[in-house]
């Protein structure tokens, strides 16, 4: 069962996670759902991502699900957030980067997960640390409600490793995103596993037990050969 956990942002959001531990730890995974879903959207690979000595922590990103309170403002919500708000939610995946570390993992055995608009805080998160070893991101975009990759992809670091997937036919704005982004990445490893009427973000996953644990083994990977 994971473990619910708290932390306060730099910018005083509280935000409510989902911790769930491995008996014998090689790294660690920031997981960040789309919208409007919740850190519940990610139970199922996290526990496939334990059985790889990943540890986990999904985060109900601000004004979503249970981190909906901050200090001296109103109950937050999502869905009226400017696109200035939307990027604000870059503070809730640094607060989770260093509760993360404060249990003792690595810096260089984290690696970011991201879902449509937390597959776009994932890539953005992965430049702003470059010792982190690699980011796996979901139907990715160019620009979703102002969290962009376009502006950043070419500051993900060489060393860096990149997985991503997009359907194409029915979400064909973000496997054109995919294509536009694996076109610009100039990393050493990039993987880009191309989907056909798979749906979007979580719902490529959902029930498909071969490809998460793909991606499970890719960060498993990705964490042990990590070399600066």
């Amino acid at each position: 069962m994971p473990e619910r956990i708290q932390f306060t942002t730099s910018d005083d959001v509280d935000i409510v996670g989902h911790w769930v531990s491995t008996p014998t730890t090689i790294g660690g995974a920031i997981l960040l759902h789309s919208m409007p879903a919740t850190k519940e959207s990610w139970g199922a690979f996290q526990m496939i991502l334990a059985k790889r000595g990943i540890a986990s922590l999904a985060i109900d990103l601000r004004g979503h699900g249970e981190s909906i309170h901050a200090n001296g403002r109103a109950p937050l919500d999502a869905r009226a957030f400017s696109d200035e708000e939307h990027l604000s939610s870059m503070e809730d995946v640094r607060g989770a980067y260093e509760w993360i570390r404060r249990r003792g993992i690595d810096r260089e055995q984290i690696v970011v997960i991201g879902a449509s608009i937390g597959a776009n805080l994932a890539l953005r998160f992965l430049t702003e640390y470059p010792t982190l070893p690699g980011a796996v991101l979901l139907s990715p975009g160019l620009n979703y409600h102002g969290v962009r990759t376009d502006d950043i992809v070419r500051y993900v670091a060489p060393h860096q490793s990149v997985w991503m997937t997009a359907s194409a036919g029915d979400d064909d704005e973000s496997a054109n995103a995919a294509n536009t982004l694996m076109d610009q990445l100039e990393v050493d490893v990039k993987v880009y596993h191309r989907l056909k009427l798979a749906g979007h973000a979580m719902k490529m996953i959902d029930g498909d037990a071969a490809l998460m644990g793909e991606i499970a083994n890719w960060c498993r990977d990705t964490i042990q050969n990590f070399d600066i």
